[in-house]
Parts: C-alpha cells; structure tokens; sequence
C-alpha cells in the first residue's frame, strides 16, 4: 500500500495539482456546530492506522491518499464517529463527519 501525507484541513488546494491526487476532506460537527479540537485519524481498507490530523479550528481536516476505500475517524472531547469514504484519483471527496 503507499503512503499517505496529510496536511490540516483548511489549507487552500490553489497550488496542488489536484488531477493527480485522491483528497478526502470535510468537516467535523458535534451538536450541529464545527469542533474546535480534536483529531481525525484515516484508517485503509483493513481498519490500519494511516494518518492523523488535528481539525482546524473550523472543524476542516484534509487528507492526500491513495484512491480506494478509506475509513475516517473523528476523535472529539465527549465523543468520536466513524464514516466511509471511496478516494479517487483527480478527485475530492468532502465528507461531514457527525459526532453524537
């Protein structure tokens, strides 16, 4: 499997040559609102740890993977949550992760 890099979601994607990159981003919401603190984790197709951000202080993560099915992972004071995702190449997948 190749690697992953990550950066802090938020970060303008102007400069990346986004036709050769699979990107999952998003934003982490508890009570309706964007966390302030935490961290999201990427796990491959097998659940194995790959990566691990801290949000932005607007709730945003982002991660460069390689395409395929990927499992992300928020990790917020009073909770955390799960969901599924399908990384393409030349593509940005957004995904709101909802913590209960």
């Amino acid at each position: 499997m190749s690697s992953c890099g990550a950066v802090v979601g938020g970060v303008s994607l102007d400069r990346v040559d986004v036709s050769t990159q699979a990107v999952i981003q998003g934003v982490v919401q508890k009570d309706g609102e964007p966390v302030k603190v935490g961290y999201v984790r990427l796990l491959d197709s097998g659940n194995e740890f790959t990566a691990e951000v801290p949000v932005s202080t607007a709730g945003e993560f982002r991660f460069f993977a390689a395409a395929g099915t990927w499992t992300v992972v928020a990790l917020v004071p009073g909770g955390s949550a799960r969901a599924s995702v399908t990384a393409e190449l030349g593509k940005i997948a957004d995904i709101d992760v909802l913590v209960a």
